[in-house]
C-alpha cells in the first residue's frame, strides 16, 4: 500500500516534508494508524540523523493528507536488541 505522509517537525524553526513511501499490505490490514506511523517514525529518525541529531519535536504527522497520527508517532518507542550474554 502506497501512502503520502506529511510531517512537519521543529528543529530550530518548523520544517515541513512530504514523501510517499510502501505500508506492508499485512500490517496496513491489521492496523492502518499504527502501520503508518512506523513507517513515519522510521523517516523522522532519518530525518533527525540528516540534521545532525539536533533536538526534534514532532508537531504533526498526516497520512494522505486528512489521518492525523500524531500521537501515535510520539508514542513509538525504537526497540533495542539486547544480544549481550549477561
Amino acid at each position: 500500500m502506497r501512502v503520502v505522509i506529511e510531517t512537519m517537525l521543529n528543529i530550530k524553526g518548523i520544517r515541513g516534508s512530504r514523501g510517499e513511501f510502501f505500508v506492508r499490505d499485512r500490517d496496513f490490514k491489521d492496523d492502518q494508524n499504527f502501520a503508518v506511523a512506523v513507517v513515519a517514525y522510521e523517516w523522522i529518525q532519518h530525518q533527525w540523523r540528516e540534521t545532525g541529531c539536533r533536538d526534534t519535536i514532532i508537531e504533526m504527522v498526516t497520512w494522505n493528507e486528512e489521518n492525523d497520527i500524531t500521537e501515535v508517532v510520539r508514542k513509538i518507542e525504537p526497540v533495542v536488541k539486547d544480544d549481550l550474554p549477561f
